[in-house]
């Protein structure tokens, strides 16, 4: 295998373009160079000014044209099957990912792990309260959409529109699997935009999702009635640089 092996990134999307561009030029800006980015569009709209940006060496865009519209699970899964790259890396549309997301995470798998996820990651939910306190969210065992995997056919995603990349995540947890420390969570913004899979409260939710968490939740809140101050909104420079970076993107595609 080459010491730079081909990750293919791979996006399931419809009907979203602004979302979609957004993540795409974060697919343009990584400083990994040998990648490929696998579009599996189900929906409606015509992308084709979106996949011009993208060099046609590095692009697969598949248009799946059904009476039944597939799940999540079943389209992820198309994905796998055309992924031409040793690695594989989920890459959804409405996510935003640093310039240095591939090139970490890769380094990680060339250590001789099969999979690795990020255990952290910035959030940011678009709505009037928090518009402007994006926050560190943290699950043990790492963040389903943060996976990046050897390329393998032995692994699939369950039959389901919902929680199929946590399913996915389990399983690959019995192999070589790591998760990436906190100090990296910057890598990686997931966004609530109001059109998501998962509801509001299942973003706050990663506000107080721990004990310790649920204490501070109650206290700057109920108590202190001023959220800003809670330690959860507490940024360390690279998180800090990387939400502006997301956000100054958003603006630009007209997302905020």
């Amino acid at each position: 295998m080459s010491s730079h092996p081909l990750i293919s990134c791979l996006m399931i999307t419809a009907n979203r373009k602004k979302l979609a561009n957004r993540s795409i030029k974060c697919f343009l800006r990584q400083s990994y160079k040998n990648k490929e980015l696998i579009i599996i569009d189900d929906g409606r709209d015509d992308y084709s000014n979106l996949l011009s940006t993208i060099p046609v060496n590095r692009i697969n865009y598949v248009r799946i044209k059904n009476k039944e519209k597939l799940n999540l699970g079943e389209l992820r899964n198309i994905s796998l099957d055309i992924a031409k790259g040793d690695y594989i890396a989920q890459w959804d549309d409405d996510d935003w990912y640093h310039a240095d997301r591939l090139t970490v995470q890769a380094n990680v798998i060339n250590k001789g792990f099969e999979a690795c996820c990020l255990e952290s990651s910035l959030t940011h939910i678009n709505s009037p309260e928090f518009k402007n306190l994006p926050f560190i969210g943290t699950l043990n065992g790492g963040i389903p959409g943060s996976i990046m995997h050897v390329n393998s056919k032995s692994i699939r995603y369950p039959d389901a529109q919902k929680g199929e990349d946590t399913v996915y995540l389990n399983n690959w947890k019995k192999k070589k699997y790591t998760s990436i420390n906190k100090a990296f969570g910057y890598l990686f913004i997931r966004c609530y935009h109001g059109n998501n899979t998962w509801d509001l409260n299942h973003f706050k939710r990663r506000i107080h999702n721990s004990p310790t968490l649920t204490i501070q939740y109650i206290w700057y809140n109920y108590f202190k009635r001023d959220m800003s101050e809670h330690p959860i909104f507490k940024l360390e420079k690279k998180f800090k640089n990387a939400f502006y970076q997301y956000k100054e993107d958003s603006i630009k595609l007209d997302l905020f």
